[in-house]
């Protein structure tokens, strides 16, 4: 099963297909997507894998922190930081003019399921060597200054 990474904002995202990323609609079959977003404007975004498959993620019950070394250097860990710049410049470009984005990284097909909890992010703590996603959760961006929390998680029953 691949990894689908669905990103909402308040502004306009345009359709776009490039080697690192493409930005592409929600299939009809994936609609339900839609019910988790509280912005307007939602894209399946794929890293250079043609899925989202290709950016950093893991599955797992709790959110898991980026620590180094899980991840082989190397070829596709090269590619895999190419999609990750190109999916962060987005999200700071977003975050910048609309205040805020939001991601639902998801198994394809479990569009439906509920996130298993939700991960607030400060914008200025994104960074390409770290970024990572635990499948299922669901992620708010902001901004917010640097004196902030750079990530909290809540509604994991922990």
């Amino acid at each position: 099963m691949c990894l689908m990474l669905y990103l909402g904002t308040n502004g306009n995202l345009p359709l776009r297909a490039a080697p690192d990323l493409a930005v592409e609609e929600v299939e009809t079959s994936r609609e339900a997507v839609r019910q988790w977003f509280s912005l307007s404007t939602i894209r399946l975004i794929g890293a250079h894998t043609g899925c989202s498959c290709g950016f950093p993620h893991v599955v797992a019950e709790a959110p898991i922190e980026y620590w180094d070394g899980m991840f082989d250097p190397g070829g596709r860990r090269d590619a895999s930081l190419r999609s990750a710049q190109a999916l962060i410049g987005i999200i700071q470009e977003h975050v910048a003019r609309f205040g805020g984005v939001e991601l639902y990284p998801i198994l394809d097909g479990n569009e439906h399921l509920p996130p298993k909890g939700i991960i607030e992010v400060s914008v200025d703590s994104l960074d390409t060597e770290t970024l990572l996603f635990t499948e299922q959760f669901f992620y708010r961006v902001r901004r917010e200054p640097r004196s902030d929390p750079a990530r909290r998680v809540t509604g994991t029953g922990e």
